[in-house]
């Protein structure tokens, strides 16, 4: 698992480079489907967290548009976003926002946390892939 960096000056590619595999947040199709456009990209706390500043549109027929900001844990998973209702007029008033979401978050503690989640969760695969093993192997000897 690489931490966040700045990959590309363009923000949508940035956004796409550094969540690619970890989300499908900023991925072409999604975007499309939301009709959204990031306008911003900030790797923050030595690349562990990372955050985007959108543009979206509010309604089905575009005809309303907000700016929007998520913040993104080291596995992709969001750690704070604004709401669709919340969607804020300009993009300096969500990067605003966006800021003070990340100066609440503890980037070392969540991801140590998102660390033992994702271990645990890990450990639990394994230990299913050896109990569905051990069950074919023993109906083979009955069969």
């Amino acid at each position: 698992m690489n931490l966040y960096r700045e990959e590309s000056g363009c923000p949508k590619a940035n956004a796409q480079l550094n969540l690619c595999g970890r989300t499908h947040y900023v991925d072409d199709d999604t975007l499309r489907w939301h009709k959204s456009r990031v306008i911003s990209t900030h790797v923050t706390d030595g690349g562990l967290l990372f955050a985007i500043v959108t543009s979206d549109a509010l309604d089905m027929d575009n005809k309303r548009r907000g700016f929007r900001y998520v913040v993104f844990g080291l596995f992709g998973n969001v750690l704070a976003r604004t709401e669709m209702f919340q969607a804020c007029r300009t993009s300096d008033k969500a990067r605003k926002a966006m800021w003070t979401a990340l100066n609440a978050i503890d980037a070392k503690a969540v991801t140590l946390q998102a660390i033992a989640e994702a271990e645990a969760h890990h450990a639990r695969e394994m230990a299913e892939l050896r109990a569905t093993i051990a069950k074919l192997a023993a109906d083979k000897l009955v069969a």
